[in-house]
Order: C-alpha cells, then structure tokens, then sequence
C-alpha cells in the first residue's frame, strides 16, 4: 500500500492573518473617529457657553472673518 503525501504551504502572512490585522485597524479607526466626535461635542459645547455667558456669537464671527478674507478686493496686484 502506498502512503498518502501532504503538501504543507506556508505563507508569509495569511488572508486570515491579513484579515485579522485589518479588523483590529479598523477598531482602532472607529475609536479614533469616535473620540475625535466627542472632542468636536466638547468645543461646539463649550462655543455655545461661552456665547451664553459672553452675549458674543462666537462661530458667526470666526465665519465671516473667513469669507471674508477670501473674496477678492478688486484691487490691481501689479501681476500680470
């Protein structure tokens, strides 16, 4: 009778094994996105006391000194 060969293959890194890896990355990531959602919370939070408190409105201010800077004056640079 003959006995049966086995062939073993061995990859450096597995689909499973690569899987793997990926799912802990991706926990990570959720975690990160999460805590940085808390972090976002937290500073709307406390924009919103401090506009309570201060009477002042604090994001239309930050806002319209954005666009503001970034319409054009109409003014000639010199470059042409």
């Amino acid at each position: 009778m003959a006995q049966k060969q086995h062939k073993q293959v061995i990859e450096p890194k597995s689909d499973t094994q690569r899987i793997k890896l990926l799912e802990e990355r991706i926990k990570e990531l959720e975690r990160i996105v999460g805590q940085k959602q808390l972090l976002l919370e937290f500073k709307d939070k406390m924009i919103e006391i401090a506009e309570a408190t201060y009477g002042v409105d604090i994001k239309k201010k930050v806002g319209s000194k954005l666009s503001s800077g970034s319409t054009s004056t109409g003014k000639n640079t010199g470059k042409n």
